[in-house]
């Protein structure tokens, strides 16, 4: 269950749905031709009906050689795990690979580690406030600091796949029927933020998909918020 403070106004008016950013992301990097994926996919499940917690899952493209193309795999979700391998000056890509918030990234496996950052970077204070409205095919963001000395950040939208199920034919998951959560379609950036005053953008969006909004410090730092449009 997504976890939604709204904000109820003088006079009985509505403002658009305002959220402290206190979510906390998980991203899954993964792919279906991967043996070892299918278990992280389950635990990226699992997390998604936590409280406070936003995951996203990036099918990678460097496994569709064995036999299997996974038709949710693009090169760009391949580009943002290398972003991560370099940050930490990784040897190697490798699913599944779990990054949590940004700041901390492990065996996507590992559901016990990866509750022990969620728990971690939750106990912190809440560094920004994202507020959205959508109308029609046009969605307003507006990003405001709530601590000092916050990094420039990037803001994007990534557009998701809430649920999918893919029936996998051949390849080292060849009969298996594999369930998935908030497969990432698209990542655009839509903005800028200096880390300290109040910005909003106007984003073009489709107005029968789903998306997140992201607020990442520049250069693949940490995720400093995120939370759910439409």
């Amino acid at each position: 269950m997504r976890l939604i403070k709204v904000l109820v106004v003088a006079l009985g008016l509505w403002l658009p749905s305002a959220v402290v950013a206190q979510n906390i992301v998980v991203e899954l990097f993964t792919s279906q031709g991967c043996s070892s994926c299918p278990p992280a996919d389950d635990i990226l499940r699992d997390f998604s009906s936590q409280d406070g917690v936003i995951v996203l899952g990036w099918h990678v493209d460097y496994w569709d050689y064995l036999g299997w193309k996974d038709e949710f795999s693009r090169s760009e979700n391949t580009d943002r795990q290398k972003g991560y391998r370099d940050r930490w000056n990784l040897r190697t890509l490798y699913t599944p690979q779990a990054v949590i918030n940004g700041q901390a990234q492990i065996v996507g496996s590992n559901q016990l580690k990866i509750s022990m950052y969620v728990d971690q970077y939750q106990a912190e204070k809440p560094k920004l406030e994202i507020v959205v409205s959508a109308s029609g095919n046009t969605a307003d963001i507006t990003v405001s600091a709530l601590a000092s000395r916050l990094p420039a950040s990037d803001i994007f939208l990534v557009r998701i796949i809430p649920e999918a199920t893919t029936n996998i034919r051949r390849g080292e998951n060849a009969g298996k029927t594999i369930s998935y959560v908030n497969v990432v379609q698209e990542m655009t950036w839509v903005g800028k933020w200096n880390g300290r005053s109040d910005v909003m953008v106007t984003t073009p969006i489709d107005s029968g998909s789903k998306y997140v909004v992201l607020v990442q410090a520049k250069d693949f730092g940490p995720v400093l918020g995120a939370e759910y449009l439409n």
